[in-house]
């Protein structure tokens, strides 16, 4: 989604708009989220889905299924952070923090890489789960902080939805 919005515009640039022009024709279907369009690819009606560089370890581990493999781009991948936090007018904040704390504890980092299938914030002390180490890596990561990527949001889906709509 708005992921692949952010990768191309951070790879490319002012030729975004182009880029976008010359996949419009190879573009077969856009979904209305992650689930759909990797349901899509997992019933064998795309030949590829954009999703994670850890969803191959989902298929390893859960289903010891090794025909899955992510693909890795010159231009690098456009790196996906998931937060917590505690809102400001919180009514229970001792609570929150004690749930902040425990997410970024040892338990808590060591159970994400095979519940939500992605990288912890921070290694676990028993390291990362069997199978992470056939994860391809990508060498360079691109990102935009908060206040870039709002600023581009607008720019990057309008870029995006002209070139689609020729």
């Amino acid at each position: 989604g708005l992921g692949l919005l952010y990768w191309v515009k951070s790879a490319y640039g002012d030729e975004a708009p182009a880029i976008w022009q010359g996949l419009s024709d190879n573009i077969v279907t856009v979904t209305k989220g992650w689930s759909e369009a990797y349901g899509l690819f997992l019933e064998g009606e795309a030949d590829m889905v954009l999703s994670y560089t850890t969803s191959p370890a989902y298929h390893l581990i859960a289903e010891e299924d090794a025909s899955k493999a992510a693909a890795l781009f010159d231009e690098g991948h456009y790196m996906q952070v998931e937060v917590a936090g505690m809102v400001k007018g919180s009514d229970q904040p001792d609570l929150a923090r004690q749930f902040l704390a425990f997410m970024v504890s040892d338990a808590a980092q060591s159970i994400l890489p095979t519940t939500n299938w992605m990288y912890p914030a921070v290694t676990p002390e028993a390291g990362l789960p069997k199978g992470f180490e056939t994860l391809t890596q990508p060498e360079k990561a691109l990102f935009y902080t908060a206040d870039e990527a709002e600023a581009l949001r607008k720019p990057a889906l309008d870029e995006w939805l002209t070139a689609l709509s020729r």
